[in-house]
């Protein structure tokens, strides 16, 4: 009787080893591609925040190059000059004629249709153009920073995802294989010390 005892005893010892082994080797496992996880999703988040920081930084230098604009165009004149450049890209060019420089077409002429702007609101007009830079400027930037928003988003739920996994041993699938493999050793355990108890 005590060496079926000393048989059933060792066999204990060595599953009880074995089995503090392997969750030693899961847990290091686990560990180790959470690791791995939080690092790739960590370079991702910290690559969004620096590309948001970039468009930032032109966004800012772009709205104070069109507030210097602003402040340079004064006269209708000025105005007059200035207000191509702003103007979206167009099939032909915008000429913009002041009052005085206006020539009444002669009858049968085939002159283009033009357009008069009171002097005074010249300038109105030209913010209002720039605004609208400036408008389009922040609102690309806004999406390209909602993107990146998204993607670090993306990111984290992906590594709370793996952190949770990692916390519960793994995947279902894994969880169910490790259960297998410790069900079965433990069957052979089993009718091991039972084929040494009937000797």
């Amino acid at each position: 009787m005590s060496r079926t005892l000393h048989i059933v005893v060792t066999f204990a010892a060595v599953i009880a080893a074995v089995f503090i082994a392997d969750v030693w080797r899961t847990a290091h496992r686990n560990s180790a591609q959470l690791t791995a996880t939080l690092a790739t999703q960590n370079t991702l988040i910290q690559q969004a925040t620096a590309q948001e920081q970039q468009r930032n930084a032109q966004l800012s230098a772009a709205l104070a190059s069109i507030a210097t604009e602003k402040k340079r165009v004064q006269t209708p004149q000025q105005a007059v000059e200035a207000i191509p450049s702003v103007l979206p890209p167009l099939p032909l060019p915008v000429k913009v004629l002041l009052p005085d420089l206006i020539q009444s077409p002669k009858p049968g002429d085939e002159s283009p249709a033009s357009i008069s702007i009171p002097p005074s609101d010249l300038k109105p007009l030209y913010d209002s153009l720039q605004d609208c830079r400036a408008c389009a400027l922040e609102r690309d930037a806004t999406k390209k920073d909602l993107a990146d928003e998204q993607a670090k988003v993306s990111a984290l739920t992906r590594e709370r995802d793996v952190a949770i996994a990692a916390a519960h041993g793994g995947s279902f699938w894994s969880r169910l294989k490790h259960a297998t493999k410790w069900f079965m050793i433990g069957i052979a355990a089993g009718a091991a010390a039972t084929a040494a108890s009937h000797r």
